[in-house]
């Protein structure tokens, strides 16, 4: 089988979707069935090998964006939420997809990021939440005009589409009247490096952000509204002063949307001692983050899988996540869970954790057996599979 994998995903930062797709990259190159494996970055296709070999060298971790990038960064956002930005960039990008596409007809194309772009041959796209829909209000208005425009027709063209949980499948069921036998849930994978560690095994890593192995809780995520670090942040401030200064929270994440009375709030707490604000960590550093955790905390309102919570699972971390969510689904009562709206049942399950070391312990166990039942060489077994479908059927 030929694959032609949409990889404008992998621009740095990393986040979600961008793992996802490097992930099933690096799957691909361990599976007989698949002879060939293309990628296009939104302007120009290069072998798989290359493309992967470009994420040998993990970027380096920063405590504060530097100057270069923070401009790049605000050009970048800025330029998104400019009128007709995402049917601009979209009309570049497909006419360079097909100037490409015209001679790899017989592949079987995979957008991971949603929308598919115009393609001869089988095509598969991944759904991985419909956040969109739910909560626009997370969203730039230009995004969601154009994804409220662009999904319909991905959908109609797609020969089989793929989610990353039920819940988002069950979505795509009743309000894109998807037929059930041309969607299916396939799980993502915990990478191989999110493994619980010693505090001799993670020392020298959290010394570098002045952490103490078991006596820090952890956020993992982009920071904005979406992920809910309002109500985290209602919920420590709700905590007593002593808990708060000998057991702070460790929030790290990129930048994302409409984040700037968050960010002033983490500012305003990180001066009081309460709180670390890592912001980017380097994919070397991340898993002794997640290791040297007390509880990792992931009050995201909405989520297509959230990875995060897997990975400190995997981790050997008990974890605190939203009830009625995708996380909820994959953990299989193997985390606390609580209403992601309710700033106090947060600060009670927090405090609760906290002050009862024996229940941790039971739920780390019970969280990692859980997420050893994922990986991602099962998402690409499946995938691979997902694409005979589409292949059959195109």
């Amino acid at each position: 089988m030929k694959v032609l994998m949409g990889t404008e995903s992998l621009r740095p930062p990393l986040t979600g979707i961008g793992n996802y797709t490097l992930n099933l990259l690096r799957e691909f190159q361990t599976l007989t069935a698949i002879d060939v494996v293309d990628c296009f970055d939104g302007d120009r296709f290069s072998p798989a090998l290359e493309v992967l070999r470009g994420h040998d060298h993990p970027m380096q971790p920063t405590s504060t964006v530097s100057p270069d990038v923070g401009w790049k960064r605000r050009i970048r956002s800025s330029a998104r939420s400019l009128p007709l930005a995402y049917r601009l960039k979209a009309a570049w990008s497909e006419s360079r997809f097909k100037q490409g596409g015209r001679s790899r007809w017989d592949f079987v194309y995979h957008e991971p990021n949603f929308i598919l772009k115009p393609h001869d041959g089988p095509c598969v796209t991944t759904v991985h939440d419909l956040s969109f829909v739910s909560h626009p209000e997370f969203h730039p208005a230009e995004r969601v005009a154009w994804l409220n425009r662009q999904l319909p027709r991905t959908l109609a063209r797609a020969d089989f589409v793929i989610t990353d949980s039920e819940v988002v499948r069950a979505q795509l069921i009743e309000q894109f009247s998807v037929l059930p036998d041309r969607v299916s849930a396939i799980y993502l994978g915990a990478d191989a490096r999110f493994v619980p560690r010693t505090k001799e095994a993670t020392q020298s890593v959290l010394a570098k952000y002045d952490l103490v192995h078991g006596h820090f809780l952890a956020f993992v995520g982009t920071i904005e509204p979406r992920k809910g670090l309002s109500v985290l942040l209602d919920a420590w401030e709700r905590l007593p002063a002593r808990l708060r200064r000998n057991w702070p929270l460790v929030i790290a994440g990129a930048p994302g949307w409409r984040n700037a009375d968050l960010i002033g709030r983490i500012q305003s707490l990180q001066t009081k001692g309460e709180i670390r604000f890592l912001q980017f960590v380097s994919s070397d550093d991340l898993p002794f983050i997640y290791a040297g955790a007390a509880t990792f905390v992931y009050p995201s309102v909405y989520e297509g899988f959230g990875l995060p919570v897997l990975e400190a699972m995997s981790s050997g971390v008990p974890v605190i996540c939203g009830a009625g969510t995708s996380m909820a689904e994959f953990a299989d009562d193997t985390c606390r869970l609580f209403d992601v709206e309710d700033s106090e049942a947060l600060a009670i399950a927090i405090s609760e954790l906290i002050d009862d070391p024996m229940l941790r312990l039971r739920m780390a166990q019970g969280g990692q057996a859980q997420a050893s039942q994922f990986s991602w060489s099962r998402c690409a077994l499946d995938t691979l599979e997902a694409y005979g479908k589409a292949a059959s059927s195109a």
